[in-house]
């Protein structure tokens, strides 16, 4: 009998130890929110993306991998406001009742932001690619990385308390070094923070509000919808009465229409990554932005 209690207390200490060092599964929709709620998360957790830093998150095409990623995970973090219209279906094929909508699985960041461009009369197919709910390309705000990584504590101290001081220390290291780079990213752009740019795509809103930066008009004139010959006409013609030489790309857009109308104005097309990790170097949140002040201070001299 003593044999016996001997080996049933060695099972149940090993099964303990072995809950104690389970990591908690994390899925992102975006290499973003992934970067963030690492740091957050550090070591106790096992977190991944679903798209890729350079696609397009409007236009994911949903792999397998994805449906078997999401029947484990125990938190699914997701930007919201219908960015993601491709998610929906793989959460209900997943049959992972942890990140249904509704529960404490499901993490819609952009509740804890304030979102811009909100419409303010009823969206129709006609006005293109326009959300409903504003326009979700919030994590390109240094300061809407923080809301995001308190929200990621938030949930990771509430599915694991007994880590819950680490969470908190590493949210605290995270914070004051965005707000330290916040002095230092504004004090760099800000020899440029008057000058104006067209955007392809209403995706920089955020970060122009953010760095000081005035967009005057997009190539899309209808987000998500080819300009026509009128529209790239009124879109030259705006750039030469407002002395603007510069067009901003994401990476992943097709820059026919820019190159178009750079050309007839001696213009500048400036590609940028529109995720963490798009381009080498980027691998962090701070690295990312550092790589869009960089390379905006540098073009826009």
């Amino acid at each position: 009998m003593k044999k016996i209690i001997t080996i049933l207390a060695a099972i149940i200490f090993i099964l303990q130890t072995s809950a104690s060092f389970a990591k908690v599964k994390i899925v992102t929709t975006l290499s973003d929110l992934n970067a963030i709620v690492k740091e957050v998360g550090g070591d106790k957790v096992d977190s991944m993306h679903l798209a890729k830093p350079s696609d397009d998150p409007h236009q994911i095409e949903p792999k397998p991998t994805f449906l078997r990623n999401l029947s484990k995970a125990d938190l699914l973090f997701l930007v919201g406001m219908d960015l993601e219209i491709w998610l929906q279906p793989l959460i209900d094929s997943s049959h992972n009742m942890k990140i249904q909508k509704g529960q404490n699985g499901y993490v819609d960041c952009s509740t804890v932001i304030s979102p811009k461009e909100v419409p303010t009369t009823r969206v129709t197919p006609e006005l293109g690619d326009v959300h409903p709910l504003g326009n979700p390309h919030y994590w390109l705000d240094p300061s809407n990385a923080i809301l995001i990584a308190e929200l990621a504590y938030n949930k990771l101290s509430a599915i694991d308390s007994q880590n819950e001081k680490y969470y908190s220390e590493n949210l605290t290291k995270f914070k004051n070094a965005i707000n330290e780079k916040i002095k230092i990213w504004k004090e760099k752009i800000s020899s440029v923070s008057n000058k104006k740019i067209v955007c392809q795509h209403s995706s920089w809103i955020y970060f122009t509000d953010f760095t000081g930066l005035e967009i005057v008009g997009y190539v899309e004139s209808r987000p998500g919808i080819p300009p026509t010959a009128k529209e790239i006409m009124n879109t030259t013609n705006l750039m030469n009465e407002r002395g603007c030489k510069n067009i901003i790309c994401e990476s992943y857009q097709n820059k026919k229409y820019p190159n178009m109308i750079a050309s007839k104005i001696q213009g500048k097309v400036i590609s940028l990554p529109a995720s963490t990790g798009a381009v080498k170097g980027t691998d962090t949140y701070i690295q990312f932005i550092d790589y869009l002040i960089d390379k905006l201070s540098e073009e826009l001299k």
